[in-house]
C-alpha cells in the first residue's frame, strides 16, 4: 500500500496548476512538480495515475467552483433568463481559463464522452431546479437540450449571450 502524505495531494494540485497555467500542458513536467513539492515522482503517481489525470483533477476542482457559482446565482435569479445568463457566463469564464491548455493538448482524454455527459447532467439538473423554482415544471424535459445548447454556445467565440438570450426568452416568456 503506497504511503500517503498529509496535504500532499493539495500541494501537488496547487503546484501543478501554477505550472499548467505558466507553461501550458506540454510544459507541465511531473518531475518538476515533484521537485517543487519535495516529493518523489512515484509519490505523485500514488495520487494521480497519469499527467492527464492530474490535469483532469485540476480542471475538476475549477469546474466544481464554477458549478457552485452557477447554483448560487440560479438560487437568487429573479427570472429564468437571468439564471441561464449566469450559467452561460460561468461556463464562458471556465472555457476561457482552459482554452489555451485545450488548444495545445493533442490527445482525446479517455472518458471524454462520459465526462461530457456528466457535465451536461450537472447543467440539466441546475436548469431543472431553476425552471421548477420559476413555476415551469412542465418544461423540465427541455433541460438536457438547453444544457447542451448553453454549453455549446458558451464555448463558441461567435455566439454571444444575446443570441442565446433570444432563444431563452422565446421559450420561457
Amino acid at each position: 500500500m503506497p504511503k500517503l502524505i498529509p496535504d500532499a495531494k493539495n500541494n501537488i494540485l496547487s503546484i501543478a496548476k501554477k505550472q499548467l497555467f505558466m507553461k501550458g500542458y506540454n510544459g507541465l513536467i511531473i518531475r518538476e512538480v515533484a521537485e517543487q513539492c519535495g516529493l518523489a515522482v512515484g509519490t505523485i503517481y500514488n495520487y494521480f495515475s497519469s499527467k492527464d489525470m492530474l490535469v483532469a483533477s485540476i480542471m475538476a476542482e475549477d469546474w466544481l467552483t464554477s458549478l457552485r457559482n452557477m447554483q448560487n446565482s440560479c438560487k437568487v435569479s429573479s427570472t429564468i433568463e437571468q439564471g441561464v445568463k449566469a450559467i452561460y457566463y460561468e461556463i464562458h469564464v471556465y472555457v476561457q481559463l482552459y482554452e489555451k491548455i485545450w488548444s495545445k493538448y493533442k490527445g482525446i482524454p479517455s472518458g471524454f464522452v462520459g465526462r461530457h455527459l456528466l457535465l451536461r447532467t450537472h447543467l440539466s439538473d441546475l436548469l431543472t431546479d431553476l425552471l421548477v423554482r420559476h413555476g415551469r415544471k412542465e418544461d423540465t424535459e427541455l433541460c438536457p437540450l438547453l444544457a447542451e445548447t448553453i454549453l455549446a454556445s458558451a464555448m463558441q467565440k461567435d455566439i454571444d449571450y444575446s443570441v442565446l438570450s433570444k432563444v431563452v426568452i422565446r421559450l420561457f416568456h
